[in-house]
């Protein structure tokens, strides 16, 4: 039995429907002036019953717009990539952009492997959340210097790109501070890997606050790991090993690493917040819903997501033909929920 196949229409069987030349049927698709609006509906109306779909890769060969970008996270199972995947789609539909996905999986090998696919289907422009296994910089400058358009969302050295961040520093002191306000004055902090620039301003932060209200910087309350549930509960039960059990609150370098600090201290037969008092980072949905929900610091994801897309629209260049490099830092949000009080209610 023979196959059916479809065929897909073509500007000339859009312009034989409208009653229009090619050109004409050309100029209202890529939206030029001067086309008379009778003629304009005639061809959407042509358009619309035969279901014309440009061909992207053309277009991008002509020097037209594709109107697609793309999104490279670590982790399409982490909430918060989740969410932020989520706002990206979102203020693309809102602009008529498509959006290409990609994960990593923490893998630097896997980012430069799909930054090339994206080049090869001419995205406008990528916005690539860095893996913790930093990606090398020179592949990534060669990348780069070939022209596609790539937008980090944390610094990285060496790198001459532009960044869409958080204000990380300003999250970990809005996170100290309000313990302090609380009355805590021994905090541990469960921080993300220090070689990158987002677990670094949140060590300032951290460090920073202490020292402006003259709180002593203990360093076996410092924790290091990834930005992980399993992270989280193993640092914490390491800090419960510690002699004397000094601390009362636990700031966490994500909210994941602070769902990991919660099991970890009821599995141990306490309480939070009467014995512990805890703050995550990046307010993820399942913060809000678990019992006791939790205070965190939230990045404001729809803001980032909006800055991102508007800078590959514009496509700023300079003199010699690459990419203007552009630095955004928005500042971050304290959402009190339940996780935190006073120590006068330990146990």
């Amino acid at each position: 039995m023979k196959g059916i196949f479809f065929k897909m229409a073509t500007l000339k069987d859009v312009a034989r429907k409208a009653g229009v030349s090619v050109p004409t049927v050309s100029r209202v698709i890529n939206n030029y002036q001067y086309v008379r609006e009778a003629t304009k509906a005639k061809v959407l109306k042509a358009i619309d019953k035969l279901d014309y779909q440009p061909d992207i890769r053309a277009q991008s060969l002509r020097g037209l717009k594709t109107k697609v970008i793309g999104l490279i996270i670590p982790d399409r199972f982490n909430p918060y990539y989740e969410q932020l995947a989520s706002e990206l789609e979102d203020v693309c539909y809102e602009q008529g952009y498509g959006l290409l996905l990609c994960s990593s999986k923490n893998n630097p090998e896997r980012e430069l492997a799909y930054l090339n696919i994206l080049e090869r289907q001419k995205v406008e422009g990528v916005f690539l959340v860095l893996s913790t296994a930093v990606l090398t910089g020179q592949k990534l400058n060669n990348l780069i210097k070939r022209g596609i358009q790539v937008v980090l969302d944390e610094d990285m050295p060496g790198i001459s790109t532009s960044v869409v961040s958080a204000d990380f520093h300003m999250g970990a002191c809005q996170a100290v501070e309000y313990f302090i306000s609380l009355g805590h004055r021994e905090i541990a902090f469960i921080n993300g890997p220090m070689n990158v620039s987002s677990s670094i301003g949140r060590f300032k932060g951290y460090r920073d606050t202490l020292n402006k209200y003259e709180l002593k910087i203990s360093k076996d309350l410092i924790k290091e790991g990834e930005f992980t549930y399993e992270t989280g509960y193993k640092r914490t039960t390491e800090l419960l090993r510690e002699p004397g059990d000094r601390f009362t609150a636990i700031f966490c370098s994500d909210d994941l690493v602070a769902l990991g600090v919660l099991r970890a201290i009821q599995d141990k037969g306490k309480s939070v917040p009467q014995d512990y008092s805890i703050i995550g980072f990046d307010d993820v949905y399942l913060g809000s819903i678990i019992e006791p929900s939790l205070t965190t610091i939230a990045q404001p994801l729809k803001k980032i997501a909006s800055r991102v897309l508007k800078i590959i629209m514009r496509k700023k260049m300079t003199k010699d033909g690459s990419y203007r490099k552009e630095k955004v830092i928005l500042p971050t949000k304290l959402i009190v929920r339940e996780s935190c009080a006073p120590p006068s209610m330990r146990r």
